[in-house]
C-alpha cells in the first residue's frame, strides 16, 4: 500500500513539474507572477515583436497589452476565468490586428473564458475567439 501511494505521489509530482496541468486542476498560484506573450489569435500566428502580453499579479490582478494597455481583476473557477471589468487605454494603433484584439481580450475577460495551461501555453477561449499565449518568465 505504501509503495502504491509513493508511486502515485511521484507520478503526480512528475506531471506538475513537466508543466502539464489539467484545466480542472488549475489554481491561482499556477498563474500568479507569470508573464505570457501572445503567439496565436484565432489560428493566426502573432509576431513576437509585437509583445502582446498578459501578466498575472498578486490576488489575480491582470495587466497586459494588445494595442492598448489594460488591467483588471479576475477570478479563476476551475477551468474558467472571469473579471469584473477591464480598464483600458484608448489609443488607435497602426496594427489593425492588435486593434481588433483589444476588443477580444476585453470580451474574454469580462464575459468569461475557458482557460487551460498545458506545456507552458496558456489558452483563453470562448465560442468566438481563442488566444494562445506562451509562458515567457516568472515575475
Amino acid at each position: 500500500m505504501k509503495k502504491t501511494l509513493l508511486l502515485i505521489s511521484l507520478f503526480t509530482a512528475a506531471l506538475v513539474m513537466s508543466g502539464c496541468y489539467e484545466s480542472s486542476k488549475l489554481q491561482d498560484t499556477d498563474l500568479m507572477h507569470h508573464r505570457f506573450v501572445l503567439i496565436n489569435a484565432n489560428g493566426q500566428d502573432i509576431s513576437l515583436d509585437e509583445q502582446a502580453e498578459l501578466i498575472f499579479g498578486e490576488k489575480m490582478t491582470i495587466t497586459g497589452k494588445m494595442c492598448n494597455q489594460f488591467s483588471g481583476q479576475v477570478i479563476l473557477d476551475k477551468s474558467h476565468i472571469k473579471g469584473t471589468g477591464v480598464a483600458m487605454t484608448k489609443m488607435l494603433c497602426n496594427d489593425i490586428q492588435l486593434n481588433q484584439l483589444d476588443h477580444v481580450i476585453q470580451q474574454l475577460i469580462t464575459d468569461g473564458a475557458k482557460i487551460n495551461l498545458t506545456n507552458n501555453q496558456l489558452t483563453l477561449k470562448n465560442n468566438k475567439n481563442e488566444l494562445i499565449y506562451q509562458l515567457k518568465d516568472l515575475m
